[in-house]
Parts: C-alpha cells; structure tokens; sequence
C-alpha cells in the first residue's frame, strides 16, 4: 500500500504502467540502466522483471531500485538495448540515478525467487529535480513503445516485433520533433546491431 499517494504523484508517477528508467547496482558495483515498467493500480505498486536481465538479477541482489523519470526518448532507446556508460549515472542522496532525470524515487522490495512479477514495491525516497510544463507530443510515447518492441524482437527475433517498430517510424516521423527522430535513427542502428 502506497504510503504517501501525493509524494509518488508528486514525482510523476500515477494509475497505469508508468514507463521509467530503474537505476541499479551488480553485486560488483556495476552500475545499470534499463526500462521498467511501475505498475500503479490504486494504493499498490508493482513490477514485472524479466530473468536473464541487469535488472533482474541485481533487484533480487540488492532488493532495490530507483526508478528514473524522463522524457529523454534517445535515453530510453539506448537503456533499452545496451548499457550506458558510467558518465551517465550520478549518486543523489546515497542512491543511484541517471544524471539527466526529471526525477527519482527509491522503492525497495522482496523478490521471492520464484516469480518475475513483484507484487508490490514500496517507496523510500525521492526527488523532484526540474520540471517543465509541455503538451503531450505522441512521437516520445511512441519510442517508448518502439524501444519496448526492440527488447522483444532481439529476445524472441519475431519480425512481428519489426512490423510494428516500422510502423511506428512512419508516425515518429510525422508527429515527432527532431530528438524523437534521433532516437527511432539509433533504435534502428542498434536493432540491425542484433540482427
């Protein structure tokens, strides 16, 4: 149960799945970057972990993470299909973060080992950076998803995941401005790195 629904707002997270950045940390110290979907239904929140992932396998390590906001749709590309390098990351309040994030937040949780679902994460922590005021452009949601169907193509190779990241293109290209272009131009040099 979400302790404080106004703070988790107050950092841009609310009802649905909230696309983030999570932040953690290998055993080793090595810093990582990747998607993760923050599920918000009601008063709980939740996530789902793929195994074989960073991410996976240092949140059942470390039993946290920081989820990331931002609207940076290269950020979400790159995260999504290689990892970052450590210039990108910055230590706030004893935490890892990425250095250009709108805002954070800590949540810490209990993986049970059998399952990749966590059904509910709680939050720590967290901090509102910058915020700015802008109108919905559909061209970053939309290399959200693209990014999304990366993941999935380069982990299944089903071209079903190609066609939709095609069509996708055809749409950035219209609606999106020059960074959502950016983006969807890296997302195809990574995807043909993988093919």
């Amino acid at each position: 149960m979400i302790r404080d629904l106004g703070r988790i707002e107050e950092l841009g997270i609310f009802e649905g799945i909230n696309e983030i950045i999570a932040t953690t940390v290998s055993e080793a110290g090595v810093p990582n970057a990747a998607p993760l979907g923050l599920i918000r239904r009601g008063e709980v929140l939740s996530v789902r972990l793929f195994v074989g992932t960073h991410t996976y396998e240092n949140i059942m390590s470390e039993k946290k993470f920081v989820a990331n906001v931002s609207h940076d749709p290269i950020l979400f590309v790159e995260t999504a299909l290689e990892d970052i390098s450590e210039e990108n990351f910055v230590e706030r309040d004893g935490e890892l973060t990425l250095k250009d994030a709108e805002a954070w937040a800590l949540f810490r949780c209990e993986p049970n080992g059998l399952d990749i679902a966590l059904p509910e994460v709680e939050f720590v922590k967290g901090e509102v950076l910058w915020r700015e005021f802008r109108a919905v452009n559909r061209g970053i949601n939309l290399v959200v998803e693209a990014a999304v169907a990366a993941t999935r193509y380069v982990a299944l190779k089903s071209d079903l995941y190609l066609e939709e990241i095609f069509k996708i293109r055809r749409i950035v290209n219209r609606c999106g401005g020059p960074q959502e272009i950016e983006a969807m131009n890296r997302l195809e040099e990574l995807i043909e790195g993988f093919g």
